[in-house]
């Protein structure tokens, strides 16, 4: 039931897909639904997060997260689920991203110039924008999702590995540098 206890088969609908979408998540199944770029984002990072966590299956985990919330929110766009004011929160979650993509790009182009502060404080509002735009559409189990995802990329640690020129993952620094050019190319 919707609309204040009316049958409505779309919600309904759309409730399945959701459901689906978040038992059947995985980097295969991104690529059904992902662009190449991002895909390519998320095997850097999963190999990040892999070697990092020394553990598998909680890497796979947080990926996961991300492709559900991602085709999630792609679900809920394509079924005009989002009103006015969450349209706008997302144009405002799409900039925040955008900004956060080009500063990485930028870290890696300009030496010295990685603000671990700065970057984290940034992925916060990635997550907070996020939060706020999916409220009244995911679960609370989809609301941890999100904040698996955000503390594995404001892991101050980590990013420093990432992005500090000694650091043991700094060699996948230009991967990530190029598929966030080519995301920020093709979607912006």
């Amino acid at each position: 039931m919707a609309d204040g206890g009316r049958f409505s088969s779309k919600q309904i609908g759309l409730k399945i897909q959701k459901k689906v979408i978040g038992k059947f998540a995985n980097r295969s199944m991104a690529k059904q639904f992902i662009d190449d770029e991002f895909g390519a984002l998320l095997d850097t990072i999963h190999l990040i997060l892999k070697t990092e966590l020394k553990d598998s299956k909680k890497a796979d985990k947080i990926i996961k997260n991300m492709i559900k919330v991602t085709v999630k929110i792609g679900l809920l766009y394509k079924n005009s689920q989002f009103n006015t004011e969450e349209l706008a929160l997302g144009m405002g979650l799409r900039s925040k991203l955008r900004k956060t993509a080009l500063t990485v790009i930028s870290f890696y182009e300009v030496d010295f110039t990685y603000d671990r502060g700065f970057l984290i404080k940034a992925v916060g509002d990635v997550g907070e924008s996020l939060h706020k735009l999916v409220e009244r559409h995911l679960t609370a189990k989809s609301h941890g999702r999100i904040n698996s995802v955000i503390e594995a990329f404001s892991d101050g640690p980590l990013l420093d590995k990432v992005f500090l020129s000694d650091g043991p993952y700094h060699s996948h620094l230009e991967q990530l540098s190029q598929a966030f050019h080519k995301i920020v190319d093709s979607e912006w």
